[in-house]
């Protein structure tokens, strides 16, 4: 290789990772915006508006785009673009049955957590509190949902709690884009207090109980709904 490309590659890196950052940033602005319901099922996600939005180019936009896709967020049509997935409910059905078989595991394998660890949840758990009295619903849920996952993550299975962080993207989409049947999913201060119980006293039949909650009572409402 000459010194030039070489000299040409070092100055692509910086480049390459800007992009990367880019690309990072805007998936998780769609993403956001899927979740909270802020673009509807079927609606188009134009590159351009989006462009402007983050204030970013056009290839970043069409990475971040590809990410959602290969997430499931959305549908891409060769000559039509990009749009917000319609689900059906068995689809829910499946990403709710692969979510109890892998939280089933990382509730199972999940490390007794540090005082550090346990002072973050306990901290989560007064945020969420705070945000349901004053009836601020999307942060609510957001800050419980945050709260389950970082349980989640005490697992060493790593490759699992990746799934499991995928799957809860997807059906978080799912339950903003108004589905009935997760409504019966939402989390109460019940399920923190027993999970924070559990964790204090190395309760690991509580822990998968409780933690596992949410996923198996919307599950089985689910079932119950396509009989």
């Amino acid at each position: 290789m000459s010194t030039n490309a070489a000299a040409g590659d070092v100055e692509r890196s910086p480049d390459r990772a800007m992009r990367r950052m880019a690309s990072s940033t805007v998936a998780a602005m769609i993403r956001d915006a899927i979740i909270k319901g802020e673009l509807s099922p079927g609606e188009q996600v134009r590159q351009q508006e989006w462009a402007e939005k983050a204030q970013v180019s056009r290839p970043p936009i069409r990475e971040a785009l590809e990410v959602l896709t290969s997430e499931g967020l959305l549908d891409h049509s060769l000559n039509r673009g990009y749009f917000v997935a319609r689900i059906s409910i068995n689809e829910m059905r499946q990403l709710y049955l692969m979510r109890r078989l892998l939280e089933k595991e990382t509730a199972a394998t999940a490390a007794w957590p540090s005082d550090a660890e346990m002072a973050e949840l306990s901290d989560l758990a007064d945020r969420a509190r705070a945000a349901d009295a004053r009836s601020d619903r999307a942060e609510h849920m957001e800050l419980i949902e945050q709260f389950l996952l970082t349980v989640h993550r005490l697992s060493p299975d790593q490759l699992i709690v990746q799934a499991v962080v995928d799957l809860w993207a997807r059906t978080s989409a799912y339950r903003a884009l108004s589905f009935t049947a997760v409504k019966i999913s939402q989390m109460d201060d019940n399920i923190l207090a027993g999970v924070l119980r559990a964790l204090r006293e190395n309760d690991r039949a509580a822990l998968c109980e409780q933690l596992l909650r949410p996923t198996v009572t919307a599950y089985e409402y689910i079932e119950r709904s396509i009989r």
